[in-house]
């Protein structure tokens, strides 16, 4: 297997967060509770708040609807922001903003959102900013994509701005897939192991075999060229 590191399969902290008006603006990230996902986005996130190749107006904002899981990236006694003016403020002032949004307003408030960061990247030269979308099944399904969502990714990568869609199951939109650049997958339901063989070629069994071997190990998948790599299980803050 691969080790994680900065100059491997391209998964360093600068290209897989950053903006590239070369590529597809949308990323993917599947598996089930429990195998990694947060923590991959996590240690991605630390690496990339210390990287110099960031200047100071990149922004990340993590939209979590489940409340749960990224509350260690923000300072002692800070919590997630739970309304735009909140969001407004931290935009301005932190490097990484999390959000937990009620599930009543999470699509106004994800759209309110977008529209701003649009908006600031008009506004301020060199800003660039990268949206993470958790459990992206509540606002997109086989046949639909909210239009905020379709403006972010047709648009938003020649202003400097990406989204990456995280997901426990395997979302099964062609149209998503068609502005996606790569996914990082980690063990899957069988149905969806099943599906993305279909979609793209991926051998289920093969995939289950890898990603099986350590907990936390997961694969990268580059929708343009069709390749995939395994990885260790990134290596976390204090091991």
């Amino acid at each position: 297997m691969n080790i994680l590191s900065r100059d491997s399969a391209g998964l360093d902290p600068v290209s897989f967060l950053g903006a590239d008006t070369t590529k597809p603006a949308v990323r993917q990230g599947y598996g089930v509770s429990g195998t990694g996902k947060t923590e991959l986005m996590k240690e991605l996130i630390r690496r990339g708040e210390k990287s110099p190749e960031f200047d100071e107006y990149f922004r990340i904002i993590i939209f979590d609807v489940k409340h749960d899981g990224y509350q260690s990236l923000l300072p002692e006694k800070s919590e997630a922001i739970t309304d735009f003016m909140g969001y407004e403020k931290s935009l301005n002032e932190n490097r990484v903003t999390l959000i937990h949004p009620e599930i009543s307003e999470a699509q106004d408030f994800l759209d309110e959102i977008i529209d701003h960061l649009f908006r600031t990247s008009e506004r301020i030269e060199g800003f660039s900013a990268t949206l993470i979308v958790e459990e992206s099944s509540t606002y997109i399904t086989a046949h639909k994509v909210p239009d905020s969502l379709k403006r972010f990714a047709t648009q938003g990568r020649s202003m400097g701005l990406s989204l990456i869609l995280l997901n426990q199951r395997a979302m099964n939109n062609r149209w998503v897939d068609s502005q996606t650049a790569s996914m990082f997958l980690f063990r899957l339901a069988r149905p969806d192991a099943d599906m993305l063989k279909k979609r793209w070629g991926i051998n289920p069994e093969q995939l289950e075999s890898r990603l099986s071997e350590k907990r936390f190990s997961f694969a990268h998948f580059d929708l343009e060229s069709l390749k995939l790599d395994f990885y260790e299980p990134i290596k976390l803050k204090g091991e």
